[in-house]
């Protein structure tokens, strides 16, 4: 009687054992992520191929797991009641407390030492775990087949009722961007880092008219200007490109570098037509997505682009630098003296240029101000409410937030102060 309950115990154990590994393996084969399967593919050993091998045919390998699972925990479930029924009669429990006592340890073993413990390893060393893993189960495979070839074939029939596609699965850009946000969290990335790939995901949905240098920043030289007045003006702005238009600025007819002056230099005086010196001009459409035209900068060998809005007039210009800074941020070389956008004052408002983006500005005050196709700045956005130029010192309210006109030029907003009415009110 004794050897036989040491034998029925020892049979328990063994159960527990392989239902722990049935667990185990379903965790690690199916937690694999992509770069791991492909590090096995690369890695070539017999342990990798095994694996790609068993995951090739999913189905199966989850049925004959769950099948392998059951049947042991069935069994390991059987055996245990047999094992505690006669503890449980010795201590003169009754029929009700014995079977709850037998339910209750059965589950507890079963949880701790078949389910939660193996799987918390196996996802912890998945790969390793997978690979010891899927030689053991190709001959259980083999020797399951039989039974679950057929459930495997009803899955896929089931699937095809239900509109289910095999390969269906894909990560979204938000499920991406939640990665790389826990990537952060956990410091696998640095925060410039995850700026920078984020800044990657808006790139291809940015428009060269976001990016553009309006038409009235534009810094450009009549074709019928003189060399001297041309090296002045790259003198007073320090750039190395300028367009070169012919009546109207809406007539861009090239493009001159700075360096193409290096021969007339020490004669200014001369008579030089600026066109023979412009080289041809790269036009782009205001609807032009950004990661189109940096494959266009690239394929011309070309820095800057004219944008030309829908009548076919000048819009602005965009360069290379500019798309580049949509990934990497603000590039500012020892010749800028840019301006900050925005700029917090003492008393809690806000001075921001006009051309600032809505879109920071919403970051900047946690506010949700619209934004529209007819207007994508602060000053559009404020041409928008008023319907007319506003004047230095105009107010205008937009919920609760005051915007103040600080300075206009050439019916052109320059600044703005922005301020919320309840900081005012706390200040007065």
């Amino acid at each position: 009687m004794e050897v036989d309950y040491w034998s029925r115990l020892l049979l328990f154990v063994i159960l527990i054992g392989l239902s722990a590994f049935f667990s185990g393996s379903e965790t690690a084969l199916f937690s694999l992520s992509e770069l791991e399967k492909r590090r096995l593919q690369e890695g070539g050993t017999p342990g990798g191929k095994r694996v790609l091998e068993l995951l090739a045919r999913p189905r199966l390998l989850l049925t004959t797991i769950l099948i392998g699972n059951t049947l042991v925990n069935v069994s390991a479930a059987t055996l245990a009641a047999l094992l505690t029924s006669d503890l449980v009669a010795a201590h003169g429990f009754s029929r009700t407390w014995a079977v709850i006592i037998q339910v209750g340890v059965v589950t507890l073993v079963l949880l701790v030492f078949s389910e939660v413990t193996p799987k918390i390893l196996a996802l912890q060393r998945s790969e390793r775990f997978a690979v010891v893993a899927a030689t053991v189960l190709r001959p259980i495979i083999w020797l399951l087949f039989p039974v679950a070839g057929p459930i495997e074939a009803m899955s896929r029939q089931l699937e095809r009722i239900f509109g289910v596609k095999e390969g269906e699965f894909a990560l979204s850009e938000a499920e991406l961007r939640a990665l790389i946000d826990v990537g952060e969290e956990e410091g696998a990335l640095e925060a410039d880092e995850r700026e920078m790939i984020h800044s990657i995901f808006e790139f291809g949905k940015t428009h060269a008219r976001e990016i553009m240098v309006p038409r009235i920043d534009m810094v450009c030289i009549e074709r019928s200007a003189s060399i001297r007045e041309l090296v002045e003006l790259i003198k007073s702005c320090g750039h190395t490109r300028i367009p070169v238009y012919e009546g109207t600025v809406d007539n861009i007819i090239g493009i001159i570098h700075a360096k193409d002056l290096l021969p007339y230099l020490g004669r200014e005086e001369q008579e030089v037509d600026l066109a023979r010196i412009a080289r041809p001009p790269m036009f782009v459409p205001e609807s032009k997505l950004i990661d189109e035209l940096l494959r266009e900068f690239q394929k011309q060998r070309s820095h800057m682009a004219i944008v030309v809005d829908e009548y076919g007039g000048t819009a602005g210009l965009v360069t290379l630098e500019d798309v580049i800074e949509e990934i990497v941020g603000e590039i500012q070389d020892e010749y800028d003296r840019e301006l900050p956008l925005y700029q917090e004052l003492d008393d809690g408002s806000y001075l921001m240029d006009a051309k600032i983006d809505l879109d920071e500005v919403n970051e900047v005050l946690g506010v949700e101000l619209p934004t529209e196709e007819d207007y994508e700045s602060l000053g559009g956005f404020i041409f928008h409410l008023t319907g007319q130029v506003p004047r230095e010192g105009d107010r205008i309210q937009y919920g609760d937030l005051e915007f103040i006109v600080e300075k206009v030029q050439r019916n052109r907003i320059v600044t703005v102060k922005v301020r919320r009415k309840e900081a005012e009110a706390s200040n007065s």
